[in-house]
């Protein structure tokens, strides 16, 4: 139910035409990257040290050890604007951003990505022999072999068990009828106009009581994550993000 929330309320783009680009939803966290990509050295200190910290932690908290995160986000940083380990210079990994979600839900997934993809090249490097005969057949390369399914879990187990309680506790918090009416209007499509006829109520107080309730579920998840696992220091699109990732659905 809260991803339809989240599609219908937070992360909610707008019908475009074909012809259209596609919306700049962040324009701040847009225009700091576009100014760090041309060279503004302050945007450039502005995005790595409000996001390297975090990284870090949602990294650790999937259970990757405390070297390796910081190893990770260190390239993913450095590759935001260009580097490489080799030295070279190459397209910039900042340039692929474009505003259409958080630049800090952008950078967790890149994050995620890269080391997802470390994982599987070292695995894939441990099992080329298996494969020999395989490719002298003409078969497929191992690289390109989809990902066992523990691999697909981008979650921590922990870190999901803390997301999904934080949720059960943020539902918990809502009364009996704000509750009912966010089911009838992303569970079961109840139209906000027919809510109101059968509350003998009006269209705007429905919508005042779901707007209230989404905070409310934002607000109390955001505070039950970061009380408990204060290292965290998530915001709610990194939040929903990570939602994303997790092995079920968290909502």
């Amino acid at each position: 139910m809260v991803a339809s929330l989240a599609a219908s309320g937070y992360d909610a783009a707008p019908a475009m035409s074909e012809n259209r680009e596609p919306p700049i939803k962040f324009p701040k966290d847009y225009d700091v990257a576009r100014r760090a990509l041309e060279g503004d050295n302050e945007a450039g200190k502005v995005i790595a040290m409000k996001h390297q910290e975090m990284l870090v932690r949602v990294l650790m908290a999937r259970g990757v050890k405390h070297h390796d995160a910081e190893d990770v986000v260190a390239d993913v940083i450095s590759e935001c604007f260009g580097a490489r380990k080799t030295g070279t210079a190459g397209r910039a990994l900042l340039e692929s951003y474009e505003g259409r979600s958080a630049l800090s839900t952008w950078m967790v997934t890149a994050t995620w990505n890269r080391w997802l993809d470390a994982k599987r090249r070292d695995k894939y490097r441990g099992e080329l022999p298996r494969f020999k005969e395989e490719a002298n057949a003409g078969g497929d390369d191992p690289f390109e072999r989809l990902p066992d399914d523990d691999e697909k879990s981008a979650l921590d187990k922990d870190l999901e068990s803390l997301m999904r309680s934080a949720l059960d506790a943020a539902f918990a918090s809502l009364d009996a009828e704000a509750l009912l009416i966010l089911k009838l209007v992303y569970q079961h499509r109840v139209s906000q106009e027919l809510i109101a006829m059968m509350w003998q109520s009006n269209q705007s107080r429905i919508s005042r009581t779901i707007s209230n309730a989404r905070e409310q579920i934002r607000r109390v998840t955001l505070e039950t994550i970061n009380e408990r696992d204060p290292r965290l220091s998530l915001q709610w699109e990194d939040f929903l993000e990570l939602c994303q990732a997790s092995s079920e659905p968290l909502f």
